[in-house]
């Protein structure tokens, strides 16, 4: 009875690291077992890029056959473009001219008027002037009616009456003839003005005609503009479009080219079961935990492999050439790498830090795959290292050549 409480202790303690070396087991069966494609999958893949890229390749030399017939027809428009700015050229310069025509004109109406009003004031003064003279003729005239029946001794007031009426009249008739002449240019200088204002009007007009029609003309400039940039940049967006979709393309028969160069390696690994104490060890350092040893605390988890103390930032290098089927985090074992060298052997590269190599790499023999990483529980640097024949695990002594860890 006390034996099998103890046992049953016993299996209670055990049980969370049985379990976590269950599941590890689980997920690392199903990565030992994945198998590369088949080489007629990836000449299929290259043969339909191929033919992709073919097109792709068509596409583009018509593309640039388009760019350059709207280079030519860019050329048309240019020369378009030009006699649109030769027209502008002259409809701004006539446009100045109609300007200054008008505004020659308006200085000539302010001209027209300014006579205007000094012919106004002078008419104005000979109307009062002649108004005045009217009067004194008027006055003269009773003047003469009653010295003509004074008596017979006033003759010499007559004839000085007389003399006076004479130079009287005389005054009047140039003042009447300046006055007459002033009245005749008032009429021409209005005739003038409203010749002058028609004509302001008829380049108003003309104006107005100018700027519509330049107005137009640079609207069309904008609109030929607008569609040569419009073609330009749709055309080098398309090409530029089916540049990247080659880049892709080129990248991805690249990768297919060398996963199809990998398959071929891949089948030319022979694996390691016939290199018996012939392979380099991974690092260099102390072994804190050997292949299978039950006395270890780190059995539990490490119990496949061995569990090697190494400096700090060590490269960890490959045993054999082989193909990566792993490189990533892991459960228990931060980053990990596994490589598959053929016919059922397999290695396995724990507790790495920063990793050099990607999924489906091939690589060669003695090529650093990483660095080991700090273990911060145990705070030293630890590497893990398991071999595995036939989905088996197997102690890496038996293939590593003396000094194994060179310590």
């Amino acid at each position: 009875m006390l034996w099998s409480e103890a046992w049953m202790k016993n299996l209670a303690l055990t049980y969370p690291a049985f379990k976590a070396v269950l599941i590890v087991s689980f997920i690392l069966f199903p990565l030992f077992e994945a198998c590369p494609q088949s080489q007629d999958t990836f000449e299929r893949q290259i043969r339909l890029r191929n033919i992709e890229k073919q097109r792709l390749t068509n596409e583009r030399q018509e593309t640039l056959v388009q760019i350059n017939i709207a280079e030519k027809r860019t050329e048309r428009v240019l020369e378009a473009l030009k006699t649109f700015g030769e027209n502008i050229e002259r409809s701004e310069t006539k446009l100045a001219r109609l300007k200054e025509a008008q505004d020659l004109l308006r200085n000539r109406i302010d001209e027209t008027g300014l006579k205007i009003k000094t012919l106004e004031v002078r008419i104005g003064e000979d109307k009062k002037e002649i108004n005045q003279q009217l009067l004194a003729l008027f006055y003269v005239r009773q003047a003469r009616k009653m010295t003509l029946f004074i008596g017979l001794n006033s003759f010499e007031h007559y004839f000085r009456n007389q003399k006076l009426l004479q130079s009287s009249a005389r005054v009047d008739i140039e003042l009447l003839e300046r006055y007459n002449q002033n009245l005749i240019h008032l009429q021409e200088e209005n005739d003038r003005l409203k010749n002058q204002h028609l004509d302001l009007a008829d380049l108003q007009v003309n104006e107005e005609a100018v700027k519509k029609l330049l107005e137009f003309e640079r609207q069309q400039q904008v609109t030929y503009l607008g569609h040569l940039r419009t073609d330009r940049s749709a055309h080098v967006r398309y090409l530029r479009e089916i540049q990247v979709e080659l880049e892709q393309l080129n990248d991805t028969l690249y990768s297919l080219t060398v996963k199809k160069e990998n398959q071929e390696k891949t089948k030319q690994f022979q694996g390691f079961y016939s290199k018996r104490n012939k392979l380099p060890s991974p690092v260099r350092g102390k072994v804190v935990h050997s292949y299978g040893q039950k006395q270890s605390p780190f059995y539990t988890m490490f119990r496949r492999g061995i569990l090697v103390e190494t400096a700090a930032d060590e490269p960890v290098r490959s045993i054999l050439s082989g193909r990566v089927v792993w490189a990533g985090p892991f459960r228990g074992y931060q980053s990990l790498v596994i490589l598959d060298h053929g016919k059922g052997s397999l290695s396995v590269y724990g507790n790495l830090g920063e990793l050099f190599v990607l999924v489906d790499d091939v690589i060669e023999q003695g090529y650093v795959l990483g660095n080991v990483a700090y273990d911060k529980v145990e705070e030293r640097s630890l590497f893990y290292f398991e071999m595995r024949y036939n989905k088996r695990a197997v102690n890496p002594v038996r293939w590593l050549k003396k000094p194994r860890w060179k310590n």
